[in-house]
């Protein structure tokens, strides 16, 4: 039976909880967005004798740059296409908006999404990015470097205090991070992964989420923190990178910010060996699950 594609509209909200209760154990972000996307539009479902059997938001991150998402099947319906024909359906409904970039993301352990984004979709993989996580504490020691972060008065390396820098001295700062190069300029922040130009870090700079690390009036360290875009209090890091120093510093305020907020667990990505290694100095470890997220692009 053919799948009809259709927009979401809020009349459809039982069917969307009926599915999303059942994906990740009732975690499923959707169920939070909901109307926001509905709003939005780019929010496609699939149906079947007029039952709702999945859905996927296609999200304009940026002007031209838009991001595939929230692909979610029945599970009494899977193995039977779905899946595979609603996806093409959402990308060939973004090809509509003429996209510069038209990008999605996978962990490389979802075999049957990497099936379908390949094989279905035609998209290829543009970058490999690896997760990382910690719980906030009240001081800490990496084991790998020795570094402390500890707010503690008169301790070696106590923060200093961290600077605001302007948008166009941290673009130029991230553009010579090893980070930006692996990264392919993107950074992420809750699974979206967006091109760090001008206009992003000038949104950065005003929702107050640039902090720079300055010795004798050079820029020495940048650190970009975010809170958790549908997890509550807890804090996201998009890029950390600089000396020892600006690292230990960064370490520091990371974790005084995450105590304040109620913080669970800080999160992150790193493309490059140098954030890994950033990450570890204040931490953080690589997630438990393990493997890589898949950044995959169509070749548009």
């Amino acid at each position: 039976m053919k799948l009809m594609v259709r927009p979401v509209t809020t009349a459809d909200w039982p069917a969307v909880r009926r599915i999303s209760s059942r994906i990740w154990e009732g975690r499923d972000y959707v169920l939070l967005f909901f109307r926001q996307w509905v709003r939005e539009g780019g929010f496609w479902c699939g149906t079947r004798r007029g039952r709702v059997v999945g859905y996927g938001k296609a999200t304009e991150l940026a002007p031209r740059e838009w991001w595939l998402e929230g692909l979610r099947v029945d599970p009494d319906c899977r193995h039977r296409g779905i899946g595979a024909e609603l996806s093409r359906q959402v990308l060939y409904r973004a090809f509509d908006e003429r996209p510069i970039s038209l990008r999605l993301a996978t962990s490389d352990s979802n075999h049957d999404s990497v099936r379908i984004i390949e094989d279905a979709m035609h998209l290829r993989v543009y970058v490999r990015f690896r997760s990382f996580t910690m719980s906030p504490n009240a001081e800490g020691r990496s084991a790998k470097s020795g570094l402390r972060y500890s707010l503690a008065p008169g301790e070696p390396g106590r923060a200093r205090k961290l600077h605001t820098p302007s948008a166009g001295e941290a673009l130029e700062f991230l553009r010579r991070s090893p980070e930006f190069v692996a990264g392919r300029g993107l950074i992420q922040a809750s699974w979206h992964f967006r091109e760090a130009g001008p206009r992003y870090l000038a949104e950065l700079r005003r929702s107050g989420s640039l902090y720079g690390f300055r010795r004798q009036g050079r820029l020495e360290g940048l650190l970009i923190l975010v809170p958790h875009r549908y997890r509550g209090a807890n804090l996201e890091v998009p890029f950390i990178g600089g000396t020892r120093q600006a690292i230990a510093a960064f370490g520091a305020f990371i974790h005084r910010r995450a105590r304040e907020a109620g913080s669970e667990t800080v999160n992150g990505m790193a493309a490059s060996r140098e954030m890994e290694q950033a990450f570890v100095s204040i931490g953080a470890r690589p997630h438990e699950r393990g493997g890589a997220v898949l950044v995959y692009e169509y070749p548009v």
